[in-house]
């Protein structure tokens, strides 16, 4: 399961950075907020090229961000042609949430009176007031922001749990110098059961016989397993696995391991029998220009 890049819509006051706070909080998330990448960025350009051009800027720094981390951004988005775009930016799974809330009730919350500038000229393109923000017809979700019961900040957040609810996961710890097929048996048999799986990678030290780094060997297995439910971790090199009582969680080893699969060895693979990896770490391999392409 990949992270996920969850994108607020709404006007100025909604409580869209409230609701990504405290979802954050909850979640474990990255923020990126309107006001602070425009300082970040100092941009103060807030024409719609302008706009346009800073948030589909900020959908590829999301769709980087979103390799490590899920992703909340919080930003106006008025137009529902850059929201279309972003949505084409992000992730397959991206979801954009429409934070509905009345012009009526935003302006109430109004503490930094921009509202009242922007009806009073002192503000140009605001949107809402001088400026339009379209219906989000392209949103997944929308939550009404407007306060009393089940509309608080809480409320909503809970809204959002299912977002990012993952399921246990299997750890497969190991050196994968490289990943071969004997590997990728083990690795399917998980699969097979319909377990989201976690590939431990040791970070040992590079030397003859642990040639490749614990980097290379992550986008090795995301390059052979892209699209599938398995995630690569790179993990202290470990001497030992010890623990009490076993609670939630089972210690296992693979049997019925087909004897051609046993015989399987990486050192056999480093020493030139390619024939045990499969076609997509051949690939990454020849990409990454560690084997020749004869």
């Amino acid at each position: 399961m990949t992270n996920r890049v969850v994108w607020f819509t709404g006007l100025s006051g909604a409580g869209k950075t409230t609701i990504a706070m405290a979802a954050a909080d909850r979640f474990g998330c990255e923020v990126l907020d309107g006001d602070t990448i425009r300082d970040f960025f100092s941009n103060t350009d807030f024409s719609r090229e302008g706009r346009e051009r800073h948030l589909l800027g900020v959908a590829k720094m999301a769709k980087m961000i979103s390799k490590h981390t899920n992703v909340l951004c919080s930003f106006i988005t008025p137009y529902e042609d850059v929201r279309l775009k972003i949505l084409d930016i992000l992730p397959e799974n991206a979801i954009m949430v429409h934070i509905s809330t009345s012009l009526e009730v935003c302006e109430d919350r109004d503490v930094k009176g921009l509202y009242a500038k922007a009806r009073t000229g002192e503000i140009s393109n605001f949107t809402g007031v001088t400026d339009p923000f379209d219906q989000p017809e392209c949103a997944h979700l929308t939550l009404d922001s407007s306060g009393g019961e089940g509309k608080e900040v809480d409320d909503l957040v809970d809204q959002l749990a299912h977002l990012f609810e993952r399921p246990k996961a299997v750890l497969i710890p190991g050196r994968w110098q490289p990943l071969h097929v004997g590997h990728e048996w083990l690795i399917q048999q998980e699969l097979d059961k319909g377990n989201r799986v976690v590939v431990g990678i040791r970070d040992t030290p590079v030397s003859e016989t642990d040639p490749y780094s614990a980097q290379t060997r992550k986008r090795m297995i995301e390059h052979r397993y892209q699209g599938e439910d398995v995630e690569a971790w790179i993990m202290p090199d470990l001497e030992a696995i010890s623990y009490g009582r076993k609670v939630g969680y089972d210690l296992r080893e693979a049997t019925d391991i087909p004897p051609h699969v046993f015989e399987v060895s990486a050192t056999g693979v480093r020493g030139g029998n390619r024939a045990n990896v499969s076609e997509k770490v051949m690939e990454f391999m020849i990409s990454e220009g560690i084997w020749d392409g004869e």
